[in-house]
């Protein structure tokens, strides 16, 4: 990451800061050609002081949530493979020694999307202004160069939905309801927590999907997959965009299928719906507009499917609602997401 330190974000009335690009981006505050977007914000003094300030117990918590799971995914992805083969002699003799092969979808389960996932629907542009063919011929905005730039290391805020409704005595959280979260309910878990944000910190969102999931049975999970998605998220509207954009997070990451609320298409994404009055709707019709703005317009990385509940118990216990993250992606070149490979440290 650079030693330098990188520009403050402007207000988010002042995007787009790209006036020939699409709605909110903020295109060239990292400079030209750049492809870390908002990880730029985690120098190595950002990540020092987290590692001073956060690792106090030395108790680690892995935020992966198994590669087999879901066992039947949703958005018409393919399942988890994995196979055992046993080495043998040139004769065919079996040997103490094994291999595995695995075969998977990086949105499968647990996982980081990337700049290449999402870009503008309507502007068919990614991070930076890149067209889908310089996707396809390069490997330009690649999850490899977060790798290469040390990964996602910092301060993370967590925030716990479930527990945040139950305490305030407002019913049991329906994960699996088309529902999205209001900035009023984010604001409201953050004033609780009484956590201040800080430019470069890493929102993690638990919503209670995993722990849901897991209650279903075989034949739930098989009903699950095969209907249009319907999961709760945070709501798709500029109120909440800004709500990120103001507390500086450099990346998000939930327990959610896509972090917002799915399905990603509908009416709440079209004239009329939660962007009436805006000048610009018409422009941002087509579905997933946080993935829109956070991935292709500020190079802010969403994280999907990540157990959080051992996480969330941890928190509690500890009356924390923050701690240190540690993330490193698989280094594939061009690759357009990755597994998080994350561990919380408290």
């Amino acid at each position: 990451m650079p030693t330098s330190t990188p520009p403050k974000r402007p207000p988010f009335s002042h995007l787009p800061l790209d006036k020939s690009g699409p709605p909110g981006n903020a295109w060239g505050l990292y400079g030209a050609g750049d492809e870390l977007g908002a990880l730029n914000m985690l120098t190595p003094s950002t990540t020092l002081s987290a590692a001073r300030s956060e690792i106090q117990t030395g108790e680690r918590v892995s935020l992966d949530w198994s590669l087999n799971l879901p066992s039947h995914p949703s958005f018409g992805r393919p399942p988890f493979e994995w196979e055992l083969r046993n080495k043998t002699t040139p004769d065919g003799k079996r040997r103490m020694v094994n291999d595995d092969y695995v075969r998977f979808n990086t949105q499968g389960s647990s996982q980081w999307d990337g700049f290449r996932h999402y870009g503008y629907v309507q502007g068919k542009l990614y991070y930076g202004g890149r067209t889908q063919e310089e996707v396809e011929s390069s490997d330009v905005i690649g999850i490899h160069r977060i790798v290469e730039k040390g990964g996602i290391t910092g301060r993370a805020v967590i925030l716990d939905y479930p527990r945040w409704r139950e305490k305030r005595g407002e019913g049991v959280v329906n994960a699996l309801s088309a529902v999205g979260i209001k900035r009023e309910e984010l604001e409201g878990m953050l004033g609780d927590a009484g956590v201040e944000t800080r430019e470069g910190d890493v929102l993690l969102l638990r919503v209670g999907f995993t722990d849901a999931y897991h209650r279903l049975g075989g034949e739930g999970r098989v009903a699950l997959a095969s209907k249009p998605p319907e999961f709760l998220g945070v709501e798709s509207s500029r109120a909440v965009l800004e709500w990120i954009w103001e507390h500086g997070f450099c990346a998000v990451a939930g327990d959610a299928p896509s972090f917002e609320m799915s399905p990603l298409v509908g009416g709440h994404n079209e004239p009329g719906g939660i962007w009436k009055g805006e000048s610009w709707e018409e422009e941002m019709q087509g579905g997933g507009l946080v993935h829109q703005w956070l991935l292709a317009g500020w190079g802010v990385m969403i994280g999907e499917m990540w157990d959080l509940e051992a996480l969330c118990s941890k928190s509690a216990e500890l009356n924390r609602s923050t701690c240190f993250i540690s993330s490193m992606p698989l280094k594939v070149p061009g690759g357009v997401a990755s597994p998080p490979n994350a561990v919380a440290i408290f």
